[in-house]
């Protein structure tokens, strides 16, 4: 999808400034200011902020899903796949920690928890791309039951699971303001998978 080069802007500023200081805190004319586009134009091409915040994210999703495409590629043994995927949240996360000097958790559960009981389009946007990464979790499962790396389960249920578990550790993380909560992610989801560490090696 291509976009203009202002309209490109306000998606880009809005995510990053969303993500950075939070949905409330933001405001349009910050967003205009900072993204170098009048306020007029932000009227072309959106109705509100609301509307603006839906497809900056969306967008997001967008950029990040060649990367998680790639990590979660059937070419790869189920189990590397999950390695890869911690890896790449931890990379992500110390990137922008080191960059601001705060953990910024994840965009969609920051965005989702904050909008939920406010704002049923951006809550419902957090949702479906909650189930999207539940997605590539329920494959790369349904895939390490059939390699026998693990035991059969619902593969959706578990995938279900350990993407919760995965949440609760990155908004932990960001409520710390400490990286080390991300330790326990490895760990701790292949012991919800019943993946052994023979079978990971």
């Amino acid at each position: 999808m291509r976009f203009c080069d202002s309209k490109l802007r306000l998606l880009q500023t809005a995510h990053e400034l969303i993500w950075r200081l939070s949905y409330g805190s933001v405001g349009v004319d910050q967003i205009c200011e900072q993204s170098r586009v009048k306020k007029g134009s932000f009227y072309h091409f959106f109705r509100s902020k609301s509307e603006l915040t839906v497809a900056a994210y969306e967008f997001r999703w967008d950029q990040i899903r060649p990367a998680l495409d790639r990590i979660f590629s059937i070419q790869v043994p189920p189990l590397e796949r999950l390695e890869a995927y911690f890896a790449h949240i931890r990379r992500i996360q110390t990137e922008h920690f080191e960059k601001n000097g705060r953990v910024l958790g994840c965009p969609f559960v920051s965005l989702g928890s904050e909008l939920s009981t406010q704002d049923e389009a951006i809550r419902r946007m957090a949702q479906q791309i909650s189930e999207r990464k539940c997605r590539y979790l329920e494959s790369t499962i349904r895939d390490a039951m059939d390699s026998g790396d693990i035991p059969r389960q619902d593969p959706k249920l578990l995938a279900q699971e350990l993407h919760f578990y995965m949440v609760g550790l990155i908004q932990e993380a960001k409520i710390s303001n400490n990286l080390a909560a991300l330790d326990r992610m490895e760990s701790g989801a292949f012991r919800i998978i019943g993946a052994t560490r023979t079978a990971v090696a």
